[in-house]
């Protein structure tokens, strides 16, 4: 074999080599590339999907029941409330009373002390879950006013003026003393004294005396 057709064979084949070497560098870049951009994205589409579940109301469990009365929850969907905790622990309650209770002083219903992220009540007059800490409670004092679950519910509206009218309807039927100013309520002020107006037997310990942890006074 001439010395000319030697060289030439050497540089197709150092070529061939060279130009592999580059495509297989490229490649390895190339997939590194392609490879961070999808854990990028599985990492976003996780965030989104904790932070939908954490801003939505899901059903309600099939015999789940109430964090504080042990009634089950979705025998009861005119009434339901449920709220979701920082940590994406979910409690479910047959009423908004339940759920004030709950909330007043979780540990008392075996519950831990994080953080609400989000509650929702079933609202009177709709029976679609609302945002259960934008929405106007009636706090309804008589158990003959309300044919309430449980007896006495602070009673859920969306609009503030239709917890007003239905302050109105309450006072011209039963000739009761509602006040709009004193009996409209928001979330920020559930607390131990309205917990215990309408759920204290669940505070009482084996001798029927009230205990309650002042701690989780809202």
């Amino acid at each position: 074999m001439s010395n000319d057709r030697l060289n030439f064979d050497r540089r197709t084949l150092l070529g061939t080599l060279g130009a592999g070497a580059a495509l297989a560098v490229a490649g390895c870049v190339g997939g590194d590339d392609d490879d961070d951009h999808d854990d990028t994205g599985t990492a976003d589409d996780d965030h989104d999907d904790e932070a939908q579940q954490l801003s939505e109301p899901t059903e309600f469990p099939e015999g789940e029941s109430c964090a504080v009365c042990n009634m089950v929850t979705e025998e009861y969907p005119d009434w339901n409330a449920q709220l979701v905790k920082e940590d994406g622990a979910r409690v479910y309650f047959c009423s908004s009373g339940c759920m004030l209770a709950y909330y007043a002083d979780p540990e008392h219903f075996g519950g831990e002390g994080e953080a609400l992220e989000n509650a929702w009540v079933t609202e009177y007059e709709s029976g679609e879950l609302i945002d259960g800490q934008e929405c106007y409670y009636v706090r309804v004092g008589d158990s003959d006013h309300v044919d309430d679950i449980m007896m006495m519910n602070p009673t859920p509206f969306a609009e503030r003026d239709d917890a007003e009218a239905f302050i109105d309807e309450l006072n011209d039927e039963f000739d009761a003393g509602y006040d709009h100013d004193a009996d409209i309520i928001t979330f920020d002020e559930f607390d131990m004294e309205l917990a215990m107006m309408y759920r204290s037997r669940f505070f009482e310990d084996e001798n029927g005396d009230h205990e309650y942890s002042n701690d989780h006074d809202h």
